[in-house]
C-alpha cells in the first residue's frame, strides 16, 4: 500500500486554515520526521540471548497536535494491531527511543502558562496520561479470584472512593492525605458523569471489567492531565454505557479538560466528534493521517480499488497479500458501520460483502443440531447477595408457567451459550458460581456436573479440584492473577495442574496436544518470527519465553488455548477475545469450533474456510469443541461471539425485571437482527 502522511498532514493544514486567522496555539506534541524503536537499533544481543525482532516504528513520522485550535482537533489511533495501537500512545507520552532524539518535542509543556498552571504538569509522563485495558486487575485489589466475591472487606480492600484518590496505602499522614485528596466537587463530577455514584463506597474488587475500565479513567481525571490516551476505551462496555462514555469524552475534549486521544479498534463505533485519525497497518507505518473525512476516503479508495482487482481473477483460489487482506478487513468493518459507502457496482462484482459462511465456517442459517445431554450446570432459584445488596437474581421468573424468585437456568452438554447484560448485570459473577469461585456456591441451589458443594446422606459434596479439572477457563480475572513467570510451554500445560503453579499431570496426549497447538499459533505466539518468517520446526523457543514476554494478544491468544486444548466437559470464555489483533481472533474463533481440521484462507471472494493440510493427512490431534462439551461465552462484541452459539440469556440491570432467553438460527456475525435482539434495538437484518 502507498503511504501518504505528508499528503494527509499537509490537507490537515490546509482544511483548518480555511476556518481562521489564529487557528493553532502551541502545539502540545510535536513530532518531525521522527522514527522509533523499542531498543536502540545499534544495540547487539548478548551471545545466546534470544532478542525479539526491532522493526521501526512509525518511520518519518511527521505529527501536531496542538494545545488549542479552531475548530477544535480531536484524534484517534485507527489500527487493527493492539501492539501498534498501544506503541503510538506510549510514542505521544515520550516513551520509546526516537531518532533523531530532537524530533519529538513538548512546546506548550515548557510554556509559562504551565508553569503558572501547575509546573509538575512540565513533564511529558506527568502531563499526558495513559488508560488500558490491559491494566492488571491486581490494582484493585484481590491475590486470587474468590477475593472478588467475599462479602467480608479487610483494610485492605479499599473502596472507589480512596483508589480515585490513590490513598490506598495503610497508615498514610496527613499531609499526604491532604495533598493527594482532590476537590470534593470535582471528584462527584467525575463519578456521576462515568455512572459510578453507586459504586462509589464500595470495594474496587467487586467492581466488574466494565466498571473498572470506568474507574481507571476516573482516577486519570482527577489528576488533572493536560493530554489523556485511552487505549481501547470501550472494550469490556455494553453498548448503552459506551453511548455514555463517549459523550462524557466529548464534553472534556471540547473544553480541553483534557484533551482526548482514542486508540480505536477497526470494529469500533469510531465517536462522531473526533475528527482526525490516524491509520496505521500492522507493519507499524503510518498510512494516512489527517482529517477523518479524508482519510476515511483514502481507505476507502484502498478496499474498492482491492475489491476491483479481484473481477479479472474471480473464482481462483489463491492467497490475498497480508497487506492486501489487512484494508479488506478494516474497509469492511468501515463500510457495514457507514463509515463510508461502496460503489454498488464494486461490492456486486466482488460479492466480497455477501459471505456464504462465518468466519469460524457455520452457515449463514444452520439448521445442525447437537445432541442435548445430561444436565451439567443447574440452577434452581440462585440469588447471590451481599447483606442487603442483591447482585444477581433480584427478580421473578417464569418457570413452567409460575414466577419463582431467582435464577432458573440449565446447561446440558452440547449446549452453546452466549451470556450478555449490561456492565454490572452480573455475567461474571454468573460464572463464577459454575467455576465454584464464588464462596456463595456452598449455599446456593445450584448442582454442578449433578452435585452440590455440600454433602448430602450418602453423597459426598463435590470439590473445587473436582469442578475445575473438568472446566477450561479464560477472562480478564485469569489474565490479571496468571503468574508471569511461566514459560510459554508450561502455560499451555498448566491445563493439566490443579493450580498454574503446581507440576501439571502430563499424558503422551497431552504432550501431543500441547505440541500441535505450539505448531499451529507458532505465528502469533513466538516473538521471534515476523510476518512472512517460516518456522524452523523447532519448538524450543516456547521454553525460552515466559508469559510476561509475550505482547497482549498473544497472552490472550495462550490463555484460549488453555481453556480449549483439554476439551473439558465445559469451556467458559469470558471476554476471552478482547484485547486480540482482528486476523488473530478469526483464527482463534476458527480452531474453537474446528480446532486443526480447518483453517482460514482469505481469497478473492472473502476469508474462506478450507481443510487444513493436517486434516487431509489424517493427522488431527486438537480437534475443537466436541458434542458431549458445554460451551458458555461472555462478550459485548458482535464480532466476538462464536458462531456455535445457539443459546442466549440477557441478565437485566438491577431492579428491571427478569433476563430474557433466546436462540439463534445462526451466527450473529453474518446477521445484525441477531445481536439487535440481544439488546432490544429496533431490528435490522
Amino acid at each position: 500500500m502507498r503511504r501518504t502522511p505528508a499528503l494527509f498532514f499537509a490537507a490537515s493544514r490546509r482544511r483548518s486554515l480555511s476556518f481562521s486567522y489564529r487557528l493553532y496555539s502551541t502545539p502540545i506534541i510535536q513530532i518531525s520526521n521522527g522514527t522509533f524503536y523499542r531498543q536502540h537499533p545499534a544495540s547487539k544481543p548478548v551471545r545466546g540471548q534470544d532478542t525479539p525482532p526491532n522493526p521501526p516504528l512509525f518511520p518519518n513520522l511527521t505529527l501536531s497536535l496542538p494545545s488549542s485550535s479552531t475548530p477544535n482537533q480531536h484524534w484517534a489511533i485507527l489500527s487493527p494491531s493492539s501492539t501498534i495501537r498501544t506503541a503510538f500512545l506510549q510514542i505521544l507520552r515520550g516513551q520509546l527511543l526516537c531518532f533523531p532524539p530532537t524530533a519529538r518535542s513538548y512546546p506548550y509543556l515548557l510554556s509559562d502558562e504551565i508553569t503558572v498552571k501547575n509546573p509538575k504538569l512540565r513533564f511529558p509522563e506527568r502531563a499526558i496520561r495513559y488508560v488500558g485495558f490491559d491494566v492488571e486487575r491486581k490494582a484493585f485489589g484481590g491475590a486470587y479470584l474468590s477475593a472478588r466475591y467475599e462479602s467480608r472487606v479487610e483494610e485492605t480492600d479499599f473502596t472507589l472512593e480512596r483508589y480515585l484518590t490513590g490513598i490506598t496505602g495503610l497508615n498514610v499522614g496527613e499531609d499526604y492525605i491532604r495533598e493527594r485528596t482532590p476537590d470534593q466537587e470535582i471528584m462527584l463530577r467525575v463519578v456521576k458523569d462515568l455512572e459510578l455514584e453507586a459504586l462509589f463506597r464500595k470495594p474496587v474488587s467487586t467492581l466488574s471489567n466494565g466498571q473498572s475500565m470506568r474507574a481507571r479513567i476516573g482516577k486519570a481525571l482527577l489528576t488533572r492531565p493536560e493530554v489523556l490516551c485511552l487505549d481501547a476505551p470501550f472494550i469490556g462496555l455494553d453498548p448503552f454505557v459506551s453511548r455514555h462514555i463517549s459523550q462524557v469524552l466529548h464534553h472534556l475534549a471540547e473544553a480541553n479538560a483534557p484533551r482526548i486521544v482514542l486508540s480505536l479498534r477497526p470494529q469500533d463505533v469510531i465517536p462522531q466528534w473526533i475528527t482526525h485519525v490516524v491509520y496505521a497497518g500492522e507493519d507499524g507505518k503510518i498510512d494516512a493521517l489527517g482529517p477523518k473525512d479524508e482519510v476515511f476516503k483514502y481507505l476507502k479508495q484502498q478496499y474498492e480499488n482491492a475489491e476491483r482487482s479481484f473481477t479479472s481473477r474471480k473464482g481462483k483460489e489463491y492467497d490475498l497479500d497480508p497487506k492486501l487482506v489487512e484494508v479488506r478487513e478494516v474497509g469492511r468493518h468501515l463500510s457495514e458501520r457507514g463509515d463510508f459507502e461502496v460503489n454498488s457496482a464494486d461490492t456486486a462484482q466482488s460479492g466480497a460483502n455477501a459471505p456464504v459462511l462465518s468466519r469460524d465456517a457455520y452457515e449463514k442459517n444452520d439448521y445442525t443440531t447437537i445432541p442435548i445431554g445430561e444436565p451439567i450446570v443447574e440452577m434452581e432459584g440462585v440469588r447471590i447477595k451481599y447483606g442487603t445488596n442483591s447482585v444477581l437474581g433480584d427478580w421473578k421468573q417464569d418457570v413452567d408457567g409460575s414466577k419463582r424468585d431467582g435464577l432458573w437456568w440449565n446447561v446440558h452438554r452440547g449446549q452453546r451459550w452466549g451470556i450478555f447484560g449490561a456492565n454490572g448485570s452480573g455475567k461474571t459473577t454468573l460464572l463464577s458460581i459454575v467455576t465454584s469461585d464464588h464462596p456463595q456456591t456452598y449455599s446456593a441451589p445450584v448442582r454442578i456436573f449433578q452435585r452440590t458443594r455440600l454433602p448430602a446422606p450418602g453423597v459426598p459434596g463435590i470439590t473445587i479440584f473436582d469442578i475445575q479439572s473438568r472446566i477450561g477457563h479464560s477472562s480478564p480475572e485469569v489474565h490479571a492473577l496468571f503468574p508471569k513467570n511461566l514459560t510459554v510451554r508450561r502455560t499451555l500445560e498448566s491445563a493439566w495442574s490443579d493450580t498454574p503453579i503446581t507440576n501439571p499431570k502430563l499424558t503422551p496426549d497431552a504432550l501431543k496436544r500441547a505440541d500441535a497447538c505450539l505448531r499451529w499459533f507458532e505465528s502469533e505466539l513466538n516473538p521471534l518470527l515476523t510476518d512472512g518468517d517460516p518456522s524452523s520446526g523447532s519448538l524450543d523457543w516456547a521454553t525460552r519465553f515466559m508469559f510476561g514476554e509475550l505482547s497482549f494478544s498473544a497472552q490472550r491468544v495462550l490463555l484460549f488455548l488453555r481453556a480449549t486444548i483439554r476439551n473439558p466437559d465445559i469451556v467458559i470464555l469470558d471476554e476471552a477475545f478482547s484485547g486480540m489483533d482482528d486476523l488473530v481472533r478469526d483464527k482463534c474463533l476458527l480452531f474453537l469450533s474446528r480446532g486443526e481440521r480447518t483453517t482460514l484462507h482469505y481469497h478473492e471472494s472473502g476469508p474462506k474456510p478450507v481443510q487444513s493440510d493436517v486434516s487431509k493427512r489424517g493427522e488431527v490431534i486438537v480437534p475443537g469443541l466436541q458434542d458431549h462439551q458445554a460451551f458458555l461465552c461472555v462478550s459485548h462484541s458482535r464480532q466476538e461471539v462464536p458462531g456455535c452459539i445457539r443459546e442466549w440469556i440477557c441478565l437485566p440491570e438491577p431492579g428491571t425485571g427478569a433476563p430474557r432467553f433466546g436462540r439463534f438460527d445462526g451466527p450473529v456475525e453474518l446477521s445484525y437482527k441477531r445481536w439487535n435482539e440481544v439488546w432490544s434495538f429496533p431490528q435490522n437484518s
